[in-house]
């Protein structure tokens, strides 16, 4: 009888290593994203998240052409059906500028929410750095990810990226455009949503016509009921304003994105704001040759209590200089080591 006890034992304890070593390969990935989260200033957290993220399997299944679909794919993958986030895009200003190579933006929006800056290494892409606003998940301003729970829940922001830049020195941004075309017709090509269009570019585009060669490949769809443009700049000094018109994609040349479509300037009421502000960067401004140029360039541009963040990504050193609610005497640093690059 001892050793039938014995044997069972043996049996159970080798049964729940198993287990435990089953539910770690599962989660290890995302058990290391979540003990990286850390604060590093109020409202405002870094996260690295190494590894499979699952953003190739979302292209394959035909990715995703609303953010309740997207949200719905983060929910199966990062949390294997746990959790489901409620993924928005902002509706707000936003300005970008470019050349140097350097690459500054703003991020405006009425309401302050908790920021996350995410560092990202893909097992089968390009490292970046990027920046989300935590309530676009769903969560209230005032949520941080303290308890564990929490912080598994934030990892869904490694799919909604606003602006970032990958280790080839690609920079991206996230702009609402006012007068956009949010007619996209439905064809035979996958879908995408603006924010899934972002960690397409970052994850496998090296500079600016490798990123239009994989957006023209999806059908891009408008957020909350508003169509967005994205602003693209690699280390060559290639600039463009990327927007789609009844769901054709067209480029743009410029170093100065705001919020009104370049491909096609109406003279609606609705964009004269956007266009002031655009005159006077590229009137005043340009050319931007370095950091400190960017700095002052996109500093003319923002709005204290409207601008969330503004970021300067250097796209030859592969750093982020970020700063926080119009603060520019605070200024926080992060960097793509060659040691996370892979």
């Amino acid at each position: 009888m001892k050793k039938v006890i014995i044997i069972v034992v043996v049996v159970v304890l080798a049964a729940l290593g198993w287990f435990l070593y089953g539910g770690y390969q599962m989660f290890k990935n995302e058990m290391a994203a979540m003990q990286s989260v850390e604060e590093v200033r109020n409202g405002v957290f870094t996260l690295s998240y190494k590894g499979d993220y699952g953003f190739k399997g979302f292209l394959e299944q035909g990715g995703a052409k609303t953010d309740a679909e997207m949200a719905t794919y983060i929910a199966g993958f990062l949390s294997h059906g746990y959790y489901k986030p409620q993924v928005t895009t902002p509706e707000g200003g936003c300005t970008t500028v470019s050349g140097g190579p350097v690459f500054a933006r703003n991020f405006d929006w009425e309401s302050m929410g908790n920021k996350m800056i995410m560092h990202t290494n893909p097992d089968d892409g390009y490292a970046s750095i990027a920046t989300s606003n935590l309530s676009f998940l769903g969560f209230g301003e005032d949520w941080k990810p303290q308890s564990m729970q929490e912080k598994f829940m934030a990892m869904a922001a490694v799919y909604v990226p606003l602006d970032g830049m990958n280790e080839k020195g690609l920079c991206v941004a996230d702009l609402i455009e006012i007068d956009g075309d949010t007619n996209v017709p439905d064809t035979e090509k996958p879908d995408l949503t603006i924010v899934g269009a972002i960690r397409l570019v970052l994850d496998y585009a090296a500079d600016v016509e490798e990123a239009i060669g994989l957006l023209s490949q999806y059908d891009v769809f408008p957020s909350v009921s508003r169509m967005h443009h994205l602003s693209l700049s690699d280390r060559s000094g290639h600039s463009v304003v990327v927007e789609w018109e009844g769901g054709v994609l067209k480029t743009t040349p410029t170093q100065v994105v705001t919020n009104h479509c370049l491909s096609d300037v109406s003279n609606s009421e609705s964009i004269a704001e956007s266009i002031r502000r655009f005159n006077r960067l590229h009137d005043e401004y340009l050319p931007v040759t370095d950091e400190q140029e960017a700095e002052r360039a996109i500093q003319a541009a923002s709005y204290p209590g409207a601008t969330l963040w503004t970021v300067i990504y250097n796209q030859q050193t592969l750093t982020a200089t970020h700063f926080f609610g119009c603060e520019w005497d605070q200024p926080l640093t992060s960097s793509l080591a060659d040691d996370d690059r892979g």
